[in-house]
């Protein structure tokens, strides 16, 4: 199992505020981060393409402009996280809590959201084409200019 450091997160605030002129862009791109606690970060614009998110805590975190494709979120909590602009097509966000997230912008095409709490997330312009939101909670859930085409589970 690996994990996200002080440091990791450190260089990448360094990266985000210097334009990429210092620090590093966070990467965990293919890694297994299950269980991990992430809650009020900012990870925005990092990689973690292919990662492991199970059951992990990233409720209220900064995932603006991040690439997460193809990731597993499964169980994972994403209340009121932000997610504009993220890319998370081919993303697993089964059983996951997006309530009150904003994914504006976001790219979730042929994502799984199974059973997924979506209330009062926003998802304003989202791609979800041939997305599966089977099972899903959406009370008060704005999907103004969504792309729903093929998606599954909205009757």
């Amino acid at each position: 199992m690996f994990a996200i450091t002080k440091d990791d997160l450190e260089a990448h605030t360094l990266w985000l505020t210097s334009d990429g002129e210092q620090g590093t862009k966070l990467d965990k791109t293919g890694l297994n981060l299950a269980n991990t606690d992430l809650s009020g970060t900012n990870l925005a614009k990092a990689h973690f393409v292919g990662t492991n998110l199970s059951n992990a805590n990233l409720a209220g975190c900064d995932l603006s402009g991040m690439d997460c494709s193809g990731a597993t979120f499964t169980g994972a909590n994403l209340a009121d996280a932000n997610l504009t602009g993220a890319d998370l097509g081919g993303v697993t966000f089964d059983r996951v809590n997006l309530r009150g997230a904003n994914l504006t912008g976001a790219d979730m095409s042929g994502a799984t959201l199974i059973d997924a709490k979506l209330d009062k997330a926003n998802f304003t312009g989202v791609d979800l084409i041939a997305a599966n939101l089977t099972g899903t909670t959406r009370e008060g859930t704005c999907f103004e200019g969504t792309i729903l085409s093929d998606t599954q589970g909205l009757s």
